[in-house]
Parts: C-alpha cells; structure tokens; sequence
C-alpha cells in the first residue's frame, strides 16, 4: 500500500512540476546568448573545430553541445528544447525527491519535493536558452552520486559521480575546484581506509578526465592554449571586480542597503547611490576589449596580466575587497520573482505610478522578509545537524563553496540557482524541526 501511495505522489510531482513550469517560464521566455551560436557553429563546423566560438566558449561547451544535438534530431525548433527542459526539472524535482527520501526521510522527501515543484526559481528556467537548468541538475545529480560513493563504497559510483562532474566542469567550469573539496572529504569520511579511499579517488579523476580531455586536447591544437584551469576571461572578471571594490569606497553603506533592500529603498535614502557601481565594472571592461580587439593582444596573454595586476589590488587593499564580496553575497542570493529582478524591482522612474511609495517599500520589504525567514530556517536545519556530518556534508559543503566563488568575483541572482535544491531540502527540514517542537509543545 505504501508502495502505491508513493508511486501516486510520485506522480503528482511530475505532474506538479511540468503545470508549475508552463505556468512560471513560458510567460517569461528568455532568449538564447552566445550558446545559440555556438550550437549552429558546431553544426556547420563540427565539435572540435576552430571556429572562435569554440576557444570562447569552451568552459561552457556542453550547453551549445546539447542545443546542437536537439537541432541536429529536430532541426532548429527552440520550442523543443524548452520542452526537454520541462522535462529535465521534472526529473530534478523527482530526484530531490528521491535524495530526501534515501537520506532525510518521507516527510522531508515529501515537503522538499512538493517546494521544489511549485518553485518559481527552479521552474522559471526551463524557458530560458540559458545552460543554468542543466548545470543544476548535474549539480544535485553529482551531489546524489557522491552519496552513494561514500554510502555504499562501490568503485562504480565514483565513476559515475566523475563522469557527472567532469559534464558540469563543461557546463560551469566554475565547479572545477570543487574537485580538491570532494578529495578532502572523502579522506575526512573515509571507513574503509586510506588504502582504500586512494584507488577509488583515482577511478573518479580518471573519470572526469575522459570527459574534459578530449576538449583540452582540441583547444590546445586549435589554439594552443586551455581553457582549465580557470576558465576563459579569468583575468577580466577579477580585474571588473577591482574596479567595482574601488567604486564603492566611501559608498558602502548605501550599496550594502541597496542589495539588502533593493535598489528602489537606496533611491530614497541616498541621493548619489549608483546600482551600476557595483554591478559590472564598465570601465575595465571596455579596457580589456579594446585589449583584444583594437590592438589585437593574445586573450591568454591579456588575463595573465590582468589577472596579476589585479591580484596585487586585493592585497593592497583587502578591506575593500571583502566589502565588495559582502555586496556580491547579498547580489548572488537576491530573492528571484516573476517578470522582474527583485534587486530593481520599482526602481526605474516611473514604474507602477499606480502604487504609492510605500505600497512598493511594503512589497519589496515583505518579500524580503519572507525570503530572510526562509534562510532563517535554513541555518537552523545546518546548524541542528551539523554534527551529522556524513548526512548533511556534502550539501553544506556546495552551498558554502558556490557561495565563496561567487561572492569573491561576479555574483547575480541567476548564478545561484544549482544550490537552490540544497536550500528547499534546508528549508524542509527547518519546517519540519520546528513543526516538530510545536507539536510536541502542544501535547504537553
């Protein structure tokens, strides 16, 4: 009977999902960026040509590897691939499910599945042509494989799980050094021995790397340079990041207020507050194109140096930098809301003359509030099971990793997505730990 009863809230899921994704994403369509491109070069040229697409975006090659494919079977109908999409978050939220229900129980597979298939933030990304969908699914599918590997200690998990990670290294090279964290770990979990451990180690880097080297090999061929580790563009986004730490200096209180409220609230109480300070870096920007492009210097070349230049900048003024990386944290865990990004929600002058000042302080403030309850009862659920590391480790440890990454160079919203599974399955057990203690203050 429970075994019928699963299988229909099973599907209710599935069903959940796909409605919650034609509901929240197709309304908000977003179109493709340089992926789009870059799928019709490998089409025209092949994988491993040398079109410039291919050097450029060979950190994030396997989402304009998995367009070209949809193209290659369906012609080019970007109506399909956002249907696989929908597919691929129902599969996602039926893997959370899963996870919870293997490692956290039914009540928490349950409450986090059911989240996670009403979740505008997970389910808005289904109609985009961008590669965050993918790259979150192989996160919290690497995350699932690295349990089994340290539950059941079985060579063939860790292959799996190092073919998973070397896709999500092709999707996001922002992951790659995750690598050193899962080898730190597993030494740290580790029951069968270090004898053990060791080998098993090796199965998973021999797995990521039948799956990146291919491509290192190409890039290095065609353009004699390659893109891990690191990534393309390295040195002009810490050099970006140098420039906004410089503009915020003497301005960091409305900024700090900026990103914690949204910019419509530092509007009204500062009168020189610029969102743009501390978005992108527009200057250095400009300074590394013209770099590239008028005086044609090698890109290689170009980030090494920018890369040391700015490196010295931190050093010297580290006060500055760790400012900058409080702004970028706010930045990269900015609530997300229908048809708006919350960050500019109100802000562009004369936006819903309808509402009155504080109609829009109260909404932008209430779901910020919302959103600080949620992180509340994630804390909590860490901090009650922090010491059953084997259990919650390995969640703990992307959350915090994607969280430092992206706090020290470039945050937004969007980049966040691949955690925010971790965050609903936090969230559940926050919920349920305090549902629990409720419940039971009752019945005293």
């Amino acid at each position: 009977m429970k075994r019928i009863k699963n299988k229909k809230f099973v599907l209710f899921l599935f069903f959940l999902s796909i409605a919650s994704a034609v509901v929240w994403a197709w309304p908000f369509s977003r179109p493709g960026d340089t992926s789009l491109d870059t799928a019709k070069a490998i089409l025209e040229n092949g994988l491993f040509s040398n079109h410039y697409l291919m050097e450029f975006m060979m950190d994030r090659i396997s989402y304009p590897i998995f367009m070209a494919g949809v193209f290659k079977v369906f012609g080019q109908n970007l109506m399909i691939i956002r249907i696989i999409q929908v597919f691929i978050y129902a599969g996602l939220v039926l893997l959370i499910y899963k996870f919870c229900q293997d490692f956290f129980g039914e009540r928490t597979a349950k409450l986090a599945g059911f989240i996670a298939a009403v979740s505008y933030t997970l389910a808005s990304f289904t109609g985009w042509l961008y590669r965050e969908i993918i790259f979150t699914t192989l996160v919290f599918l690497l995350v699932y494989l690295l349990y089994q590997a340290q539950r059941r200690e079985k060579n063939i998990w860790f292959v799996l799980a190092g073919l998973v990670f070397g896709l999500a290294v092709l999707t996001n090279s922002i992951i790659q050094f995750f690598l050193f964290i899962i080898i730190a770990n597993f030494l740290f979990l580790n029951r069968g021995g270090i004898k053990k451990v060791i080998p098993q180690l090796a199965l998973f880097f021999m797995a990521v790397l039948s799956i990146i080297s291919p491509f290192i090999i190409s890039n290095y061929l065609n353009f004699k340079v390659s893109p891990f580790p690191f990534g393309a563009r390295e040195g002009l986004v810490i050099y970006m990041r140098v420039e906004k730490m410089k503009a915020i200096e003497g301005k960091y209180l409305s900024h700090f207020i900026g990103n914690a409220t949204g910019d419509f609230i530092a509007q009204k109480l500062f009168d020189d507050y610029d969102p743009n300070e501390a978005r992108l870096g527009w200057q250095n920007r400009e300074e590394w194109k013209k770099m590239i492009y008028q005086e044609g210097r090698d890109v290689k070349e170009v980030d090494r140096e920018l890369t040391e230049k700015s490196i010295r900048e931190i050093f010297k003024h580290p006060v500055q930098f760790l400012k900058m990386s409080s702004i970028d944290f706010l930045k990269y865990n900015t609530p997300m809301v229908p048809d708006v990004r919350m960050q500019h929600m109100f802000a562009e002058p004369g936006s819903h003359p309808e509402f009155s000042d504080f109609t829009k302080i109260a909404i932008i403030l209430s779901i910020r509030f919302i959103y600080l309850i949620f992180a509340i009862l994630i804390i909590y659920a860490i901090v009650r099971n922090i010491k059953n590391w084997p259990k919650i480790g390995w969640p703990v440890l992307i959350i915090v990793y994607f969280n430092l990454i992206f706090s020290n160079l470039h945050a937004i919203a969007r980049y966040s997505l691949p955690i925010y599974p971790f965050y609903i399955i936090f969230l559940a057990l926050g919920v349920l730990i305090i549902w629990d203690k409720l419940i039971k203050e009752k019945s005293r």
